[in-house]
């Protein structure tokens, strides 16, 4: 199963929290800076993405779609879903809940779509 994009999903801080909350994930603050954006990759865990600040988009590595998001929308990348990061002009900035709290090390690990998946 690929990305899910749900646009304009939150208002403020406190709709995001109380999404996290009602998920029972565990929180972070994630900033992307200028890049030309991120090969395509996929995680161990299922990633809720809160755009707070900024626009990029995301591809969906199985559908090959390109989501454009901005603030307000929320991104669903389920675990082991292949997907890339677009180019980021200046910054966005993301709140990102996993289903348990890990060190940022094993967070950030991207799995290559060379990897095993699953």
């Amino acid at each position: 199963m690929g990305l899910t994009v749900e646009k304009a999903f939150f208002a403020n801080l406190s709709d995001v929290l109380d999404d996290v909350k009602s998920n029972s994930t565990w929180p972070t603050t994630f900033v992307s800076g200028p890049s030309k954006g991120l090969p395509e990759h996929w995680h161990d865990y299922e990633v809720h993405a809160y755009v707070m600040e900024g626009e990029t988009w995301f591809l969906d590595g199985e559908s090959g779609e390109k989501f454009n998001v901005t603030a307000g929308d929320k991104i669903i990348i389920p675990s082991k879903a292949l997907h890339a990061e677009g180019e980021v002009e200046e910054k966005a900035v993301y709140i990102v809940a996993i289903p348990e709290p890990v060190t940022n090390k094993e967070f950030l690990v991207m799995r290559t779509a060379g990897t095993d998946n699953g």
